[in-house]
Parts: structure tokens; sequence; C-alpha cells
């Protein structure tokens, strides 16, 4: 056979299936390793765990309430824990939150939308703001003194899921301050939780159910309602929290748990999955329960109440 008719040199077969193979597992590759992996790379560790309290801070200003001579107290907030959201809350704000998270529990919600003292409202809020969002609550005359992370004892962060602080230990005293209505008497000033606490539901459910009796004893309704000051704390303040804490606590462990648990506490206290808190957390300057009132901040105090009581002011009588 001449030269110029002899066929082509044959190409070396390829495997179509082999050559897409390689290509489907490169473009895994380049995905997982270069597209994907800024959204997969681990950010800074936070000051909880996934499943701890979340990095949340609300603050509430009904009715009038004016921020003017607060703002250095409010901005202590943000500013000693830079990582976490920042919150505060207007009557519009309020409603609309109620109306997103409680749309399908309507007595939690009709309640919350007549009632008209500002009090009132704003105690029945942040407990409902916890128990949807979780978080940390703090009023607005309260001063940070040393960020969250340092809030939990490490030995303790694992299972803590609600923190409370002591307002008021009565202890051996043979009488009992003014405005306090139980032996240990937790503040609700300042609290925090994971949303969907069963303390937060318990004091949600127990504070529409207080009000919606106060009003049906007084025929009257929730929107008209009136109530003396002293009856806010045992309505919707500091005793109908501190007896939804106990009641949860003894729940969780089986056993009844009062102020006799807590009673001349130094120390932080883990019972079951909520850190209580001796005087000091949360309620260091008062002039009672051993609470710390020298030069400075207490050492161990966390926030402090400046007690302005503006929610005092102007009080319709009941």
């Amino acid at each position: 056979m001449s030269d110029d008719t002899m066929p082509p040199p044959r190409m070396p077969s390829v495997n179509f299936w082999s050559v897409a193979i390689v290509a489907c597992l490169f473009v895994i590759y380049l995905y997982r390793n270069l597209l994907a992996w800024p959204a997969q790379r681990p950010g800074p560790p936070s000051s909880q765990q996934a499943d701890g309290i979340p990095p949340k801070i609300w603050q509430i200003a009904l009715g009038d309430s004016s921020l003017d001579d607060l703002a250095n107290l409010v901005q202590t907030w943000p500013t000693k824990n830079k990582d976490f959201t920042y919150t505060l809350l207007s009557d519009h704000g309020a409603d609309a939150f109620a109306r997103k998270h409680y749309r399908t529990r309507p007595h939690i919600l009709e309640t919350f939308l007549d009632l008209q003292i500002p009090i009132l409202r704003s105690d029945m809020l942040r407990y409902m703001l916890l128990e949807t969002e979780g978080g940390i609550y703090g009023d607005l005359d309260t001063r940070v003194m040393k960020p969250f992370s340092e809030w939990i004892p490490p030995s303790m962060k694992e299972e803590t899921r609600a923190i409370v602080g002591v307002e008021y230990d009565q202890g051996s005293v043979n009488f009992t301050f003014g405005g306090m209505h139980e032996p240990i008497q937790l503040c609700q000033w300042t609290m925090a939780s994971v949303p969907g606490h069963p303390i937060m539901t318990r004091v949600v459910s127990a504070v529409a159910a207080n009000l919606q009796t106060r009003a049906k004893n007084s025929q009257t309704t929730i929107a008209e309602m009136k109530i003396p000051l002293d009856d806010v704390l045992t309505t919707t303040g500091p005793v109908v929290w501190t007896r939804a804490v106990y009641e949860h606590l003894s729940d969780l462990t089986g056993t009844s748990i009062s102020h006799l648990n807590f009673t001349g506490m130094t120390e932080p206290k883990l019972v079951g999955d909520t850190l209580v808190l001796p005087i000091n957390g949360f309620g260091s300057g008062q002039p009672h329960s051993n609470s710390y009132r020298g030069e400075g901040d207490a050492p161990d105090g966390l926030v402090r109440h400046t007690f302005k009581g503006s929610w005092k002011e102007g009080w319709p009588k009941g």
C-alpha cells in the first residue's frame, strides 16, 4: 500500500463516563473548599453555647418614658456586651411583638393589648420577650457592671438555662422591709433565660390569669382596670415572678423549693437549670439583706439597679 493511501493514525479512545465522573468530583471539590467555605467557616466564639441563653438584650420604654436621664445607664448594656443584639421596645413595637408571637394564644394576646397602665404592660412584656426570644432583660434604670460572659461561673455554664437574682433576703430579721412580700424575693429588673423556658411560660400565664381575675372581681375590663400601687407587686411584679421560679424549681427537683433554700446565700447556686444569684449579683446598694454599700461597685456585682422609680409617678389610685 502506498503512503498516500494509508489511514490516519488512530487517537487513543477516551471513556466518556470516566471524564464525567472526574469533572463532577472536581466541581464538588471547588464548591466545598472554595465557594462554600465562607458560609461554613466557624465564626468567633460566642459567650454562650448554641443551646444556651442567646446573645440578645431587651429593654422597654412604654408610655411617656424619657431616656434623657437614663442614657448613661442604658448605654452600659451594649457597651459591656458588644457581641449582643440590642432592642428597645416602645408601645408600638410591643404591640407588634405580641401580635406576632401570641396570635395562637389569644387569652395572652388580648390581655396584653387591653392593658393601659404602662408598668403592668412592662411587667408582662418582659416575661413574654424572654419566653419567645430568650436573652437578657434589664430595666432602663439598671447599670451593667460586668459583661454577661462573667455572669455564670464556668462550672455552671453548661447547665444554666435561666438566671435570677435575689432582691431581698429577710433572713432572721423579725420585720419585713417596705414593699417586700416574700422572705426571699427575687428581682425582675434583670433576668435571663433561653427561649421557651418553663419559668417564663409559667409567669406569663400567671400574670394573664391575675389580670383577668382582678378585672372580673372588680366588675370592670382590663382596659379600664385601676390597681393600687402595692398590688402591682403581687399581680404582675416580683411576687408573682418569685412564686413562678419556686414552682418551676420544685417541679424540676421533685422537692419543695422555697426561701429556705436561698436565705443567707453568698455564692451563686445552680438549682436544676436555673442559676440563682446572691443579693449582690443584681441587688447591691440596697439598705437591707447585707447588700454591699461600700465605695465603688460590689466586687461580686453584675448589674446595679438605681431605683429611679419613674413608674410610680402619677400613679392611678385603685
